[in-house]
This record gives C-alpha cells, sequence and structure tokens, in this order.
C-alpha cells in the first residue's frame, strides 16, 4: 500500500470499497451531481486541492466530513 493510499481519505474511501476511479465517478452522476473526469479524482487522491465547488457533493458522496477534505474552507461550509 503506498503512503497516499494510507494518508488520502478519498483514496481509502474508494480503496476501502473496492471501486475503481471510473466506478467513484460515476456515483456523481449517479447522484445527480456533475461526474468528475478519471483525471480529476486521480489528483484529488493525490493530496492536489479539491475544488471548493465539489466539495458538498464529495462529502455526500464518501461521507468524509468538509472539513477533513477541505480543512481551509472549513468556515465556508460552516463547520469550526
Amino acid at each position: 500500500m503506498s503512503e497516499a493510499e494510507r494518508t488520502n481519505p478519498v483514496r481509502k474511501w474508494r480503496n476501502e470499497r473496492k471501486l475503481s476511479l471510473e466506478e467513484a465517478c460515476q456515483l456523481f452522476a449517479d447522484r445527480g451531481y456533475p461526474k468528475p473526469s478519471i483525471a480529476k479524482l486521480s489528483r484529488i487522491e493525490r493530496d492536489q486541492d479539491i475544488p471548493a465547488e465539489m466539495v458538498p457533493a464529495l462529502e455526500l458522496i464518501t461521507g468524509i466530513p468538509a472539513k477533513e477534505l477541505r480543512p481551509d474552507l472549513a468556515e465556508l461550509f460552516g463547520v469550526a
């Protein structure tokens, strides 16, 4: 297991559910959100910033709190 797999919460979530990147991206569309590209989700899993507009959908789909996904924006999402 790579360091990113141990530390990145999105990758950990996806791997625990045995989802491919494509399957994880499809969950966005299935729930009425814009479907991210595989490349975008892969970049997020490699700890690149998550776009602010994507945080609410990612939180809903993964169950990972917004403050964990983007701690720098926690106040914006009403989380201290």
